[in-house]
């Protein structure tokens, strides 16, 4: 399941999408023998999905679950062996349950970033350059890559020449009244950005910034976006005083991986050049600055006059292939929405990546919960609709990649649909469904979002012996987002988060077998019943919770990500009915490119800017429609 939580680590990746083969679908309706009207008018008479011996089917998901969430798998990152093979053995699973191809694609194939490295063999290089001296020659100082300087992940390649600004702690937050950039008004504007790390009053228990423990203005991804927010050219962090090393430079991946492509550079330098460079230019040394800071919580920020720094960076973004695996069970009818989606990611976080909640630890992130209990019950329900066989309805079975990276594989497939998505009358997601509780605790989203469908679960998950949790909205973080997003019902089914979630010790031992073989009976279920009722479940658009990541301690929007559009703003989908977003006159497809006084160049800077306001304030947000720009007026709402 995709982590959305805070502090951000640059988790949304540029999206390379490749066209897909769209014809596999007419081969699937060649093998319509009855028409649809006559085959869903016998909905009531379909037997029950039969799963077999229930040890044998405990069995399955055990072997499944123990094989895809094996250290050999490398936690199926991106990337890396161990999700190729993931990829060919759910294929194989499918090939050999006898599922047919959508036509002929058994893979369907996108491109995503997968890192950021620095090569060793291109320019990476730096000199601070400050006004003429006594010989009428400007003073240069050499940076030495690796030894007092280094490029970041989260900033972007190409030279550079930038005007100097200090920029004190890089924070912008009202609520404490603090502002690093006030005194500096436009100087910050295309010039490099001078950040210390961490925050004021640091060792204060009563400071506003939370005491002495880190609040949320203390992560680099943070400031990195509130920079980018006043519209500065780069940004160079320095060690606070605090720094046990002063002149320690961070690893090259500290500030996030480098997956919101920005563009402008992001730098370190060590503290010794740093506070060489603010005596020079200030004439003060950095200790008495970050003193009267702490001692006032007042910013010193200033323009340093004559400073600039210039140079070039080289970052490699690597590249990789991912597949969506898809098989399907012909239905017997074919016309209107004959085709229901069951899908699960089968991705993870490989070694532990930006979405790791074991940060600074490399070890195999296991993901047997999340989600190699979803792609193994999507594998044994797909086993059990085969063997009961065809439904009137064709079922399209789904294992996602990329979703930890962004809901990309899902995001892919609603943008090149194999099926036309005209034709899906249903979504059912399996994400998490491994930690089925001793209360028979089930939650499952999405109930509200089609007519019929909460009756449908509340039916069959009673009839399974299920207690449930119900949301009735169609938005959160995983692929059936993607389909709602497309007007489409969906369900997503979960047991429930834990301790081990996005950490090393999500492991097999730890899942419970017996509730997963329960689960994927109700799932057969509801699949079922979903494939064969007479009238699909219409479309509803629910108002829910707010999907992007935050939430709780900043103004309601109500804006829904559009994953696949990365860079140059702030891409949506569509916008929650009822939200602010929606009353202010926003809609799918829109680019916010500015909200307030701040630029917006993606997700990370909407959610900084956003918490700079308060509920109940109307604020201009300037969007990209149609290839033109206009400016609404949004009235925040209270946090959810």
């Amino acid at each position: 399941m995709r982590h959305f939580g805070l502090p951000c680590r640059g988790k949304r990746l540029p999206r390379l999408f490749g066209l897909c083969e769209r014809a596999g679908w007419v081969v699937v309706a060649a093998l319509v023998c009855v028409s649809l009207t006559a085959r869903l008018s016998a909905a009531a008479e379909t037997p029950a999905v039969d799963s077999g011996d229930e040890a044998a089917v405990v069995e399955r998901l055990r072997e499944s679950v123990t094989w895809l969430a094996a250290p050999e798998r490398e936690g199926r990152g991106p990337g890396t062996d161990g999700i190729s093979a993931a990829a060919g053995w759910i294929a194989e699973k499918f090939e050999q349950e006898g599922l047919a191809a959508v036509g002929s694609i058994r893979r369907q194939p996108f491109t995503m970033t997968l890192e950021a490295t620095l090569p060793s063999d291109a320019p990476n290089r730096a000199e601070l350059v400050g006004p003429p001296g006594a010989d009428g020659k400007p003073l240069v100082i050499p940076l030495e890559f690796g030894v007092t300087f280094t490029p970041l992940a989260a900033g972007g390649s190409g030279p550079f020449d930038l005007p100097l600004v200090f920029a004190g702690y890089g924070i912008t937050a009202p609520a404490e009244d603090y502002d690093d950039y006030a005194p500096l008004g436009d100087n910050a504007k295309a010039a490099a950005a001078v950040v210390l790390r961490q925050e004021p009053q640091k060792e204060n228990p009563h400071s506003v910034f939370n005491g002495n423990q880190a609040s949320q203005h203390a992560a680099l991804a943070r400031k990195i976006a509130n920079a980018s927010e006043h519209e500065a050219g780069g940004v160079i962090f320095c060690n606070d005083a605090t720094a046990t090393e002063p002149d320690a430079l961070m690893d090259f991946r500290r500030a996030g991986g480098g997956e919101n492509a920005r563009t402008m550079p992001v730098l370190q330098i060590s503290r010794s050049v740093v506070a060489s460079l603010i005596e020079q230019a200030t004439e003060t040394s950095l200790a008495v600055v970050e003193e009267a800071i702490d001692r006032t919580l007042t910013p010193q920020s200033q323009p340093l006059n004559g400073w600039r720094i210039r140079g070039e960076v080289t970052i490699e973004r690597q590249e990789t292939a991912a597949d969506n695996i898809v098989a399907v069970l012909p239905g017997t009818a074919g016309a209107g929405r004959d085709v229901v989606v069951l899908g699960a990611h089968y991705d993870h976080l490989g070694y532990g990546d930006s979405n790791s909640l074991a940060p600074g630890t490399r070890a195999v992130h296991h993901g047997a919960d999340d989600n190699a209990s979803g792609t193994a019950m999507l594998v044994e329900v797909a086993r059990q609709l085969q063997a009961a066989g065809p439904l009137p309805r064709t079922v399209l079975f789904v294992a996602f990649a990329g979703e930890e990276r962004g809901l990309l594989g899902s995001g892919h497939y609603t943008a090149n649909p194999l099926l036309p998505l005209e034709r899906t009358a249903a979504m059912v997601n399996l994400d998490m469904v491994g930690r089925l509780d001793d209360d028979n605790n089930l939650i499952i989203h999405g109930t509200g979002t089609g007519t019929g469908i909460e009756a449908l679960v509340d039916r069959l998950a009673e009839a399974g012996g299920f207690a449930l949790a119900k949301e009735p909205g169609g938005f959160g973080p995983s692929d059936h987002a993607s389909f709602y997003a497309r007007k489409i019902p969906v369900l997503h089914v979960f047991t429930g988060s834990h301790t081990d979630y996005h950490r090393p010790t999500d492991t097999a031992d730890k899942i419970n077998y017996e509730g997963m073989a329960r689960i994927s009976r109700l799932i057969a279920a509801i699949v079922r019943d979903l494939a064969t009722m007479p009238a699909p479940p219409e479309y509803v658009e629910v108002a829910s919770k707010q999907f992007q990541g935050g939430g709780g301690d900043r103004p309601y929007f109500g804006s829904i990500p559009d994953f696949a559009k990365p860079g140059g703003g702030y891409a949506i989908t569509g916008v929650s009915k009822g939200s602010p977003a929606a009353t202010g006159g926003l809609q799918g497809g829109d680019v916010i490119v500015r909200l307030g006084d701040s630029s917006i160049s993606g997700l990370e800077d909407f959610d900084s800017a956003l918490r700079k306001h308060k509920a109940g304030e109307a604020v201009p947000v300037v969007v990209r429609r149609d290839g033109q720009e206009r400016t609404l007026s949004v009235t925040l709402g209270d946090p959810r």
